[in-house]
């Protein structure tokens, strides 16, 4: 319930840094600089093709038929609202990532899964509890293995917290880089050398917004293997559980480490997959 918590409020709480970096004197300026270089280098382009006519036909000409001229005013447009045509594309892909937010659940390690965090506890319920934690030491075989491993789990699903708001972070950086180049990109597309150049961004801009969902994808298959191996796995393995609480603590200490790992190399896989998925 914490781990959900927190990870809620880093991702609040970045996404409010990059509103208010969107809405900065600074970024205004280098949106409306951009934009303003995207039409002179569309104007250039315009004046290349007026002259172009004016050689290839004879007598008085504007260079241009009515056709060219209502579709560079129409690139002109759209370099112009580049930001609002960003910001309707952003919506769609958003309401896709919105279903993966809230999907995995963080990598709690189990003792903490089973405190009752909510729920309000009396002095006396808090000794019993704490009576019964300290016979479990004293009965429990390879008890401090099982604390290395509590602690370890701890250190480790503390990691896992800041896994995505840094990634957010690393993503809201790249789409504010490929925002402010778009109406730059837009107005190079009217070239026909540039014009693949405008495919591959939109490619790579819904590919980073796809990587949400593969991230989170890996987080659900990781949290549900980390949950089986340390309820199911001695069982499965033996056909008993039998001896299952002497080795619990072994158990989950490898479990452990085995996920960590799984987990990071998961998660690049699923980043290169999808950029791939997308762009190639």
């Amino acid at each position: 319930m914490e781990g959900v918590i927190i990870l809620a409020v880093g991702v609040e709480y970045i996404d409010g840094v990059f509103q208010t970096i969107q809405e900065s004197e600074f970024s205004r300026y280098t949106i409306v600089s951009m934009k303003t270089l995207a039409v002179l280098f569309f104007l250039v382009n315009i004046l290349k093709k007026y002259n172009e006519g004016i050689a290839d036909r004879q007598g008085y000409t504007w260079g241009l038929s009515p056709g060219d001229l209502a579709k560079n005013f129409a690139v002109v447009l759209l370099v112009i609202f580049s930001t609002q045509i960003l910001g309707f594309f952003d919506n769609i892909l958003v309401a896709i990532e919105n279903q993966y937010r809230d999907t995995a659940p963080a990598l709690l390690p189990l003792q903490m899964q089973e405190i009752p965090i909510e729920e309000d506890v009396s002095p006396m319920g808090a000794m019993r509890k704490a009576m019964a934690l300290l016979y479990e030491a004293l009965v429990t075989p390879l008890y401090g293995f099982k604390t290395f491993a509590f602690l370890i789990s701890l250190f480790l699903w503390i990691l896992d917290l800041f896994i995505y708001p840094l990634f957010l972070a690393e993503r809201y950086f790249l789409l504010g880089i490929m925002q402010a180049f778009f109406p730059l990109v837009l107005s190079l597309a009217v070239f026909e050398k540039f014009r693949s150049m405008a495919y591959g961004f939109f490619r790579l801009y819904a590919a980073v917004y796809m990587l949400v969902p593969a991230f989170f994808l890996v987080n659900v298959f990781i949290n549900a293997l980390y949950t089986e191996i340390n309820t199911n796995f001695w069982e499965n393995l033996f056909g008993t559980d039998y001896g299952s609480g002497f080795f619990a603590p072994v158990v989950e200490l490898g479990s452990i480490v085995f996920i960590v790992f799984l987990k990071f190399k998961l998660y690049r896989r699923a980043i290169s997959f999808t950029l791939r998925l997308f762009t190639t």
